[in-house]
């Protein structure tokens, strides 16, 4: 099955290698939850990496279900995408630049009291050894846990408002 559209995702659980075939363009839009898995599914089945077709004792075993929908969603949400590494590549540059948009937007320079600019940013990134971006990890939680590693070089305060909101009943 070759479709320069397909997405294979890969799972292993029970002692068993999984894998469904998806749309490559949909796929972001089910995580997202704007679509369901019978909106993406390129093949009604889960299939072995061995190519035969599941057994219902196997997928009881493995999913605890026979629904083949039940059983391709829990695949689709906790599997392992097969991305190219030019795909992959692209999807860790789009997700540090977000990374960086957080910071810049979030937290301010203690001292100045003005954002830091996305270039600092970038190049305090850069010094931070064994730095990864996670696709699967939240913007938010990235951003923050590099703040945190910056802190020793860099001073951030977090920009945010408080105050009081008084409704008074007449």
């Amino acid at each position: 099955m070759s479709n320069p559209n397909q997405l294979i995702i890969k799972y292993a659980k029970a002692g068993h290698k999984l894998q469904i075939f998806v749309d490559k363009s949909k796929y972001n839009e089910f995580k997202e939850g704007k679509k369901s898995i019978r909106d993406i599914s390129l093949l009604d089945a889960v299939m072995p990496e061995s190519e035969e077709k599941m057994s219902e004792e196997t997928l009881m075993a493995v999913f605890g279900t026979t629904d083949i929908w039940k059983c391709m969603e829990e695949v689709a949400t906790h599997g392992d995408p097969q991305y190219t590494v030019q795909e992959r590549r692209e999807m860790t540059d789009k997700k540090r630049k977000q990374i960086v948009e957080y910071i810049v937007k979030t937290y301010i320079d203690g001292k100045t009291g003005l954002p830091h600019p996305a270039t600092r940013i970038e190049n305090g990134m850069n010094t931070i050894k064994g730095l990864k971006i996670d696709l699967n990890v939240s913007v938010i939680r990235q951003g923050d846990d590099i703040v945190n590693k910056l802190k020793t070089t860099m001073s951030f305060v977090k920009n945010e408002t408080h105050g009081y909101l008084y409704i008074g009943l007449a």
